[in-house]
């Protein structure tokens, strides 16, 4: 999924900028990416834009919680990503949860902080927050640590 994800973030500088989905699903197949995995990317690309915030995301800033089954995928440097990522500003409380959600839904059991960071960047790019995921796109083009 982050690998259709990360394409169309490369493919287009701006998400309104994409075509609708049907477009979308004939240049992904012919990308060379398979029929389920682009549907479920699709899938969760739409619903990360069409979702209303829940109010307590709102809420002044807060330490979160991980799941049990969140900690078994998320090893500690990928929550210190996350958790950087969120105190410097980048990613707010309903974007962290979307990158959450979304790493919880990528087949691979070893998730990286290269891919939390990727997954910050696509939330990020899909809701236009422009001054944010600039600073993601240097951190991943120079491959820079954020520790």
């Amino acid at each position: 999924m982050l690998e259709i994800l990360v394409y169309l973030y490369e493919s287009y500088r701006m998400a309104e900028l994409a075509p609708g989905r049907d477009a979308l699903e004939k240049k992904l197949f012919a990308a060379g990416f398979d029929e389920i995995s682009v549907k479920e990317a699709l899938d969760w690309f739409g619903n990360l834009s069409s979702t209303e915030t829940h109010p307590r995301l709102l809420e002044v800033a807060h330490f979160r919680h991980f799941a049990p089954e969140e900690l078994d995928r998320l090893d500690d440097e990928c929550v210190a990503t996350l958790r950087f990522l969120e105190e410097a500003g980048i990613l707010d409380a309903e974007s962290r949860e979307w990158v959450i959600n979304g790493l919880m839904q990528l087949p691979s059991d070893d998730i990286s902080p290269e891919q939390v960071r990727w997954m910050s960047l696509v939330v990020l790019w899909s809701r236009g927050q422009i001054e944010h995921f600039t600073f993601l796109e240097e951190l991943l083009l120079n491959e820079t640590t954020l520790h």
